[in-house]
């Protein structure tokens, strides 16, 4: 234990824009304070540290102070030098301060313990110290801190001997049920660090995950579903779909037999995945893409929040499918300009049709076609030309204009 706090002290030392005095000189005028680093940074200097890996994650620290995090912040946004941007957003509901700098993001929370009076309810917060502070953490790795005036470790709940065998234990029994949002960030660690779930928080995912969605304080949509856990899932999700492999966590969902906590429709195969590779490719929306199997849609988009314009897609993608699936005969001989019309006369979103592709069977080549060739091509004579040759402006005018279209849309078969 010794080599590894010498090893992360002299790595907080050289934290950038000289943030280590910054903050030492705060300590000092504020003899008082506590100020640690806590979470992810210290997390990954001890796994560079004991397995000799260097983890790639968003630049960015956390830090918890017994003081105020808004004086704290405002002291480092007036003390730091060299720096081209340095930018301050306060979050008053749980005294906490965003501080940009550049390329580094600086996450400052005042000391505080939690407690949720419902699951998924946004918790009641009173101020703390550190030790209560690393309590309310997700996981033992995440609950490690390094305190400033003493330069020394917090390490509760064993994180360093959790890192040391690569395994992601739950802080307490009423974790997940806290915050089910937490099944999704596990299975990210889970993939992005190469580490194991333990069986004893595996046991209480499963055991919490039985039971969802719960029912909260009675049967009301809002108390059914509370805002808390979609918000805090798709912001997990969005995360991943960022920097990690989203297939990958998927199946470790599926695989640990949590996929529920995202929807018991979803059938984790070869198809289902190839088709969450190619909504990346394609930029689409994975969360509809993730929930167009569901059960009941209605309920789905209000578990989720889905937007009345996800709501539309969502709605549109299934109506279409039934359609492929009910005159499939019909469909195997259109040609490209009658998928062109069929598409476009319907005036599906884009979305719409990603989904379509994503979702493969017989037709999706011919929907990634329109997306991406069969729409961009235009008749070989505008309006303009049609008049010198004694077209009149009006629908006969428009239809000769999308014949000619189609007939060069066709073409493209011929090729």
């Amino acid at each position: 234990m010794n080599a590894i706090s010498a090893y992360i002290n002299s790595a907080i030392f050289k934290i950038p824009y000289n943030l280590f005095n910054i903050i030492s000189d705060y300590i000092e005028l504020n003899s008082s304070v506590k100020v640690a680093i806590v979470g992810g940074y210290i997390r990954d200097l001890l796994i560079t540290k004991i397995h000799n890996k260097t983890i790639f994650n968003p630049l960015d620290i956390d830090i918890v102070t017994e003081g105020s995090s808004v004086d704290l912040a405002k002291f480092i946004k007036k003390n730091i030098s060299n720096v081209e941007l340095c930018l301050i957003k306060e979050f008053e509901i749980y005294d906490t301060v965003e501080l940009n700098i550049n390329d580094l993001k600086i996450d400052i929370a005042s000391a505080r313990k939690e407690n949720y009076e419902a699951p998924g309810l946004n918790p009641i917060v009173k101020h703390a110290n550190i030790e209560e502070d690393l309590k309310r953490r997700d996981f033992s790795i995440n609950a490690i801190a390094f305190e400033f005036s003493k330069q020394k470790i917090y390490d509760l709940f064993d994180g360093i001997k959790h890192i040391q065998e690569k395994e992601l234990h739950l802080l307490h029994e009423n974790s997940i049920q806290d915050d089910p949002s937490r099944l999704i960030r596990c299975a990210r660690y889970a993939s992005r660090l190469g580490f194991k779930i333990s069986n004893k928080s595996l046991q209480q995912s499963q055991r919490i995950v039985q039971r969802w969605p719960w029912n909260i304080i009675n049967d009301d949509t809002k108390s059914r579903f509370p805002p808390g856990i979609s918000i805090r899932i798709r912001m997990e999700l969005s995360e991943i779909y960022k920097y990690d492999n989203l297939a990958k966590i998927i199946s470790l969902l599926n695989h640990w037999e949590i996929i529920s906590i995202l929807d018991k429709n979803i059938k984790v195969n070869n198809k289902f995945l190839r088709g969450l590779k190619w909504i990346k490719k394609l930029k689409g929306n994975y969360i509809l893409y993730l929930l167009k199997n569901s059960e009941n849609l209605e309920l789905t988009c209000q578990r989720f929040f889905i937007n009345s314009k996800e709501t539309k897609i969502l709605k549109e993608y299934l109506n279409i499918t039934n359609q492929l699936e009910s005159e499939k005969e019909k469909f195997l001989f259109f040609t490209p300009s009658n998928w062109t019309e069929f598409i476009e006369t319907k005036n599906l979103d884009e979305e719409t049709v990603k989904l379509l592709i994503c979702n493969g069977g017989l037709f999706w080549k011919s929907f990634f076609k329109w997306l991406f060739i069969y729409k961009f091509i235009k008749s070989k004579k505008s309006g303009e030309f049609l008049k010198l040759e004694g077209w009149k402006a009006g629908k006969e005018m428009g239809y000769e204009i999308k014949r000619l279209r189609y007939i060069e849309i066709d073409k493209i078969k011929k090729k």
